[in-house]
């Protein structure tokens, strides 16, 4: 092999290896620039998100305590509470208590579990909802995500419990509004991004 192909092939390596250097550098840095930026723009979106939740879990816990706090749900409850009530008569009490707060979902449950009246689901009047008697203490409780059955499928809502105290038992009062594309669409997004 003569000198020149030597020269030649060494300076061929040499601008072979310095170009892939090049190459993987600036692709190497691009890819961490990207994943740096989206993942700026996954907790922007995760902190909005978060903050939404709290203000409108806080917008229900509000709605949820007047309906809770007024002179008609104690009545109810004062009177459900007497040996023999007849629970039938506040069947519908939920649907206007619904509309008159703005929530999707109302249920007033009675100490036992049982169910006296529902706005989202008035055939299950009746029916046990264990799952808020068995806990004790639902005061300071936030706004939580539940799983809202309806007479057309299933629904996800921010829900909030409060207790009205009728001598030694609990009446229970459960709001919410309904998780949805609406609710997505009020989310203020960084530039660039959208939810699905």
């Amino acid at each position: 092999m003569s000198f020149r192909t030597k020269l030649f092939l060494i300076f061929l390596i040499t601008v072979l290896a310095s170009v892939s250097l090049v190459a993987y550098g600036v692709t190497h840095y691009t890819q961490a620039a990207f994943e740096e930026m989206d993942a700026q723009r996954t907790e922007a979106l995760v902190a909005q998100f978060k903050k939404e939740f709290a203000q409108r879990g806080e917008e229900v816990v509000h709605q949820v305590e007047n309906i809770a706090n007024a002179e008609i749900t104690l009545r109810m409850a004062l009177d459900l509470a007497r040996p023999n009530a007849d629970p039938s008569l506040y069947v519908h009490d939920a649907t206007g208590a619904a509309q008159d707060h703005g929530l999707d979902f109302v249920e007033f449950v009675n100490a036992d579990g049982t169910l006296i009246s529902s706005a989202q689901y008035p055939a299950r009047v009746g029916y046990k909802s264990d799952w808020v008697s068995s806990a004790k203490d639902w005061k300071d409780s936030t706004a939580f995500l539940k799983k809202e059955e309806l007479p057309d499928g299933v629904a996800l809502s921010l829900t909030v419990v409060r207790t009205l105290p009728v001598g030694d038992k609990n009446f229970y009062i459960i709001g919410g509004r309904r998780l949805d594309q609406n609710f997505l669409a009020s989310l203020v997004l960084p530039a660039g991004m959208r939810t699905l």
